[in-house]
Parts: structure tokens; C-alpha cells; sequence
């Protein structure tokens, strides 16, 4: 049998002008119509409740004019693809709200064929991205608590243990007990062996100090560490590299290079892995490349939990993310991120409070 075709009934009241304008005007969601030439034609009243201008002011000015400095670019290039006809899903970027605060928004948008201009919707994400960045935060402080408990606490013991074996082994020297002697020998050996892993474990789940070394300093660190507990090559080139970040960008971007590695060795198997850090074209650049047999597909997942992470501390920044498997084997990934300007003035949190 064929598929049953449903047919509208003729009867059925076909929803009215005036039914599709209040369906605009009630909606939660900021719902906009932008024309080509870069300005709103029409935005629903849920832009004034979240952003505090007037419908008047909002399409007054072109739009780009309330994007965050970070994001014009992006931005741009989003607008360019949108006007090719490629669909715009899950785009985020930041809206200047009228108290200079910023919001996030997170975009779907689609062009009218024939019709010369772009239909969008866009929902405010600012509480879910300041609870993200506290689960983040969270994150972070339980890595930098278990370090310590391993450093304070299973170090510590460890150590406690190989003095004992050491105290043992001379006693069974003493008293001609070769064979024993040896053995504890051995015993001890191993222990040591152990603290100084665990040890270096600590190191990488402790807080990462930039104050001294700066971001390149502490990849230096990361990729002597790596050879050291892991057994494989690990470079780090940073001749180019920028100027110091504020801290918080610092911080992100060395957990983003740890994660990338931790990935290339516990997923990728890789044997050979390489850091850099440069500028080019006004923009700093962040690579990790390995030598591995590349990331299953799981671990390729955006949604997982590695690769997420990643690209929310980089869109944290105001940067881009980017993993890629490579032609012949091995895994590259980049995070582009933005440099500070030569005028390091203070600027309003990008992460507004909630007015609505």
C-alpha cells in the first residue's frame, strides 16, 4: 500500500496577518527580519525586554554596531554566509545591551529565497553561559583539590612507606639476609618510582602558576612534564609568540593545550606531539599537533565532554576552535583567539546582569 497523503481540508481558517504579528510580538525569543544591507527591518518587543533599546533605536543603526568588538568578525562572516544561502545554526555572539553590559545570544537564521532579506531568531544564553563557566570554575578548583590530596596526602604516604622499606633493607643487610635485602630494595625503587609519578600527576591537576613564566613558560612546563610521565617527544615553539594575556586567557588557553595533549596520547596513542604558540594576522594562535593514529570517532564528538570544553574555554575567550583529523595520521587542533589592545583599558563584564 502507498503512503496516505493528508490533504488540508478546505474548511481549515488559514491564520490571518494579524494572527502571525501577534505570534511575533508574544514570542519569548528575540525574533528579528535584517535586510541585506546590514539593518534590522523589524524586531518583536523581546529585544527591548532583554537588550533595552527601543524597536526605533535597534533599526536605526546597522546591527553590527551592538556586536561585542570580538565578535564583529565572526559576525561578519556569518552574515556573508547567511546572504549565500547557507543556514546559520547555533551562532553565538554577544549583544551590547543598553547599560553597556553584554549579552549572549545564540543564533538560528535562514535567507527568503526571492525576498532579499534574512529571517532570525535569537535566545538569550547569558545565565546558561554564567552557569557553564561556574561548572567550569567548579571543575577546575576540584582538579587543583585532588592535586593536592595527591601531592599532600598519597605522596606523603608513599614516602612514609619507602623510608620503612629503606630502614628494612638495612636491617636485612646487617644481618646477611641478601636475598630479602634485595627485594626490599627493589621495593623501594618502586615506590619512588611511584611518588615521582604521582607527583608529576599533581603537577598537572594543581592550579596553573602564570605569574612568573607567563603562558609560554607553562606549555614549556607541560610539554617537559609530558615527556617525562608519558615517555614521548613533546616540543614547544613559542618564538612568536604574543605578548602576556590577561590571566584568565592565560589560564584557558594552557588547559586547552593540556586537554589537547592529554587527547593525543590517551585516544591518538601518539609518539610524537607539538606545541605552538605565534601571532599572525592580528591574532593569536594556539596549535597542537600529534603524530597519532588520529581521534575515534567518539572522542571526535562535539558533544563530548573534551571537545566541549574546549570550545566553550575558547569562545570564553573570544576565540575559535578547530580539531581536525590530518591527511595521512595524527590530529591537529587550533584555537585562534584575540590579542588585548595596545590601550589596556578596562572594559564592562561581557557576562551583563540578568535585567529581564
Amino acid at each position: 500500500m502507498g503512503r496516505e497523503i493528508r490533504t488540508i481540508p478546505p474548511d481549515r481558517p488559514v491564520p490571518t496577518e494579524d494572527e502571525f504579528a501577534l505570534f511575533f510580538a508574544q514570542s519569548l525569543d528575540l525574533l528579528c527580519v535584517a535586510g541585506l544591507d546590514g539593518y534590522f527591518q523589524r524586531v518583536n518587543p523581546a529585544w527591548t525586554t532583554r537588550l533595552g533599546w527601543t524597536e526605533e533605536e535597534l533599526e536605526a543603526r546597522p546591527f553590527l554596531d551592538f556586536v561585542h568588538a570580538d565578535d564583529v568578525e565572526a559576525t561578519t562572516a556569518e552574515f556573508a554566509k547567511l546572504v549565500a544561502g547557507v543556514k546559520s545554526i547555533l551562532f553565538e555572539n554577544r549583544y551590547r545591551h543598553r547599560n553597556d553590559s553584554y549579552r549572549w545570544l545564540q543564533w538560528n537564521a535562514w535567507l527568503v529565497p526571492g525576498r532579499h532579506r534574512v529571517h532570525a531568531m535569537a535566545r538569550d544564553v547569558t545565565r546558561q553561559k554564567h552557569l557553564e563557566t561556574e561548572v567550569l570554575d567548579i571543575a577546575d578548583r576540584e582538579k587543583e583539590r585532588l592535586g593536592r590530596e595527591l601531592h599532600d596526602g598519597l605522596c606523603q604516604s608513599l614516602a612514609g612507606i619507602a623510608a620503612l622499606s629503606s630502614t628494612l633493607e638495612k636491617r636485612l643487610v646487617t644481618n646477611s639476609q641478601t636475598d630479602a635485602a634485595a627485594t626490599a630494595a627493589e621495593i623501594t625503587q618502586l615506590l619512588k618510582d611511584t611518588i615521582a609519578q604521582a607527583r608529576d600527576l599533581a603537577r598537572g591537576l594543581g592550579p596553573v602558576d602564570l605569574n612568573g613564566t607567563g603562558l609560554g613558560g607553562a606549555l614549556e612546563a607541560l610539554a617537559l612534564n609530558v615527556q617525562h610521565l608519558f615517555r614521548v617527544t613533546c616540543t614547544m615553539d613559542c618564538e612568536d609568540s604574543p605578548s602576556r594575556l590577561c590571566h584568565e586567557a592565560e589560564a584557558h588557553l594552557f588547559r586547552i593545550a593540556q586537554e589537547a595533549v592529554n587527547n593525543a596520547i590517551s585516544h591518538g596513542q601518539a609518539n610524537r606531539i607539538e606545541i605552538s604558540l605565534s601571532c599572525k594576522d592580528g591574532k593569536g594562535l594556539l596549535h597542537v599537533r600529534d603524530d597519532g593514529v588520529g581521534l575515534p570517532v567518539e572522542a571526535r564528538n562535539p558533544d563530548g565532554v573534551g571537545l566541549h570544553t574546549m570550545a566553550y574555554r575558547a569562545r570564553l575567550i573570544g576565540g575559535s576552535f578547530e580539531v581536525r583529523r590530518l591527511p595521512r595520521r595524527g590530529t591537529a587542533v587550533t584555537c585562534t583567539f584575540p590579542l588585548p589592545e595596545k590601550s589596556d583599558t578596562s572594559e564592562k563584564a561581557d557576562h551583563g546582569r540578568d535585567n529581564a
